[in-house]
């Protein structure tokens, strides 16, 4: 009898625990910025998903092209670029003086989001064991499941706690930065380079 391949080895748990901290950072945000732009910019609800809807939008679009990246480059450079201007781009609402400085910014962060999830997922099937990658990959995507059900929680706690935005976006920021340090510890094989 064969024995079973090893799943959760540490460069899988690795990338699953990084798949939940991009979007735990991506849906900490999301219950608050129609708050945010209500309050600081009294932004009608129009307005509000007209400037929100530039992020998912780029987010599509780069996804097109992310997968071409991803086999013509280096994975892990590819990831890590991807995933440090992911983290980056939450520093980029503290300069938000006006609504049209937010909206770039915010279409701007929808690139390495779109880029870093393709990377991610990719970099997560390498390290895998090709006879448990059916098996792994539903585990890894249950990382987008529990960001989702746990982020919007915390932040409307933080909002109802009355902590300020500025905060909210340096936790966001924190925490995406806390999963390009962990993803940097990824050991590829070299076919997967």
């Amino acid at each position: 009898m064969q024995e079973k391949q090893v799943l959760w080895n540490a460069n899988f748990v690795k990338m699953c625990v990084g798949n939940f901290i991009i979007f735990f950072a991506f849906y900490l945000l999301m219950p608050l910025l129609p708050l945010y732009l209500s309050d600081e910019f009294n932004a009608d609800k129009h307005l509000i998903g007209l400037v929100l809807s530039g992020y998912t939008m780029v987010a599509l679009v780069t996804r097109l092209f992310s997968g071409y990246l991803v086999d013509n480059f280096p994975r892990k450079v590819v990831l890590m670029t991807c995933h440090l201007l992911f983290s980056i781009l939450f520093l980029g609402y503290f300069i938000t003086g006006s609504l049209l400085i937010f909206a770039i910014i915010r279409t701007m962060h929808g690139a390495p989001f779109g880029a870093v999830t393709v990377a991610n997922s990719t970099v997560a099937i390498d390290v895998l064991h090709p006879a448990r990658r059916a098996e792994g990959i539903g585990y890894y995507g249950l990382g987008n499941n529990i960001a989702m059900a746990t982020a919007p929680v915390a932040a409307m706690f933080m909002y109802d706690a009355h902590v300020e935005f500025e905060y909210i976006f340096l936790t966001a920021f924190l925490v995406a930065f806390s999963g390009f340090v962990l993803v940097s510890t990824i050991k590829l094989s070299c076919a997967s380079m």
